[in-house]
């Protein structure tokens, strides 16, 4: 994960074990703006807050899923515009 999100805005949180990873991502509108524009693209992440998160900045991506969804979903989330540096 943190491999594939290197270069971008998206900082991946160090897990502390469990099957999630907590990604830190720049804020765009409002919180669930995030989670429902990477369901419109076939990919299913938590806003943070399902997680007493802060409301904003933050998606929680499950590791249960196939490698390859997990690198799929990845590659949606990073190449929304939002999250590309410039």
């Amino acid at each position: 994960v943190a491999r594939r999100v290197a270069g971008s805005a998206i900082d991946v949180r160090t897990p502390e074990g469990g099957w999630t990873v907590v990604l830190r991502v720049p804020c765009i509108g409002e919180p669930d703006d995030l989670p429902l524009a990477l369901l419109e693209r076939g990919v299913l992440v938590h806003p943070g807050y399902f997680y007493d998160l802060p409301h904003d900045g933050y998606v929680v991506l499950s590791l249960l899923a196939p490698e390859d969804d997990v690198r799929e979903g990845l590659e949606a989330l990073c190449a929304l515009p939002s999250f590309q540096l410039t």
